[in-house]
């Protein structure tokens, strides 16, 4: 009988046991379960955060472009085609050998003239929108082969379609990022631009023949053109892949969804 008792006492305390440890790891998967949706949603607040932060520093940025653009266009263009008219009236009554210099004068004030009111319109995101990404990309690389900046090509692959305004404005900043840092700091003879499009996506290369510069190197990774582009291209929900290395050029590919 008493035998019994014991194997019931050990079955009861087991019993027991076994609900409280049941109990303890219910909890603790509870715990863990909030836990790890209070991480995510602090997680999300914090990436809607920064997209937000993102988002408005684009939109000043591109109010500052824009006008710029109308300062460009409406003052200093204006400016100089009231040079232009100037010349041409001193033309008329200049003798004959100066007529040639101020004819040669009045060309060059005419190509800067035609040259400025192409930069207006590549920095006013309005001008953007009414020509869409292809047509600016190419504008632009005409003008870079125009002035003899760069031996600039556009390649342009499958069935042309529209992106929305916004990150066809975007992916513009960023290929003018990337052309600029070229230009500037590359010493590159040759840049290439490839533009593909695909069932679901829009396939965007850039790439040159310049210095480059060492990836690895923390200060590089850090840069401010390299964090615009970056931060760009999540924003338009892309993903972007920057290859480089010294003496062997910079290469850029980015997708974007439709």
């Amino acid at each position: 009988m008493e035998q019994e008792r014991i194997q019931i006492l050990v079955l009861v305390v087991t019993i027991i046991v076994i609900v409280l440890a049941a109990t303890l790891v219910v909890f603790l998967l509870y715990f863990q379960k909030k836990k790890t949706a209070y991480i995510l949603k602090q997680r999300e607040i914090q990436q809607r955060f920064d997209k937000e932060i993102t988002k408005s520093k684009l939109e000043i940025q591109e109010q500052a472009l824009q006008n710029i653009s109308w300062e460009i266009h409406d003052n200093v263009g204006q400016l100089l085609s009231v040079a232009k008219i100037q010349l041409n009236i001193l033309q008329l009554n200049a003798p004959q050998e100066q007529q040639i210099k101020i004819q040669e004068t009045g060309d060059i004030v005419s190509k800067s003239l035609q040259e400025l009111r192409g930069l207006a319109k590549s920095l006013n995101p309005d001008a953007i929108k009414n020509r869409g990404f292809e047509e600016s990309i190419s504008n632009e690389v005409d003008r870079f082969n125009r002035l003899k900046f760069v031996n600039a090509s556009l390649k342009i692959l499958g069935e042309p379609f529209s992106l929305s305004n916004e990150k066809e404005i975007i992916l513009f900043r960023i290929f003018q990022e990337f052309s600029n840092n070229t230009l500037k700091y590359s010493k590159a003879k040759n840049l290439a631009i490839s533009i593909n499009y695909t069932n679901n996506q829009l396939e965007f290369i850039a790439e040159d023949d310049g210095i480059g510069f060492d990836l690895t190197d923390e200060s590089n990774q850090n840069g401010i053109g390299l964090l615009n582009m970056k931060s760009r291209t999540k924003l338009i929900g892309g993903e972007i892949e920057i290859k480089s290395a010294k003496e062997k050029g910079t290469k850029i590919f980015i997708t974007c969804p439709k």
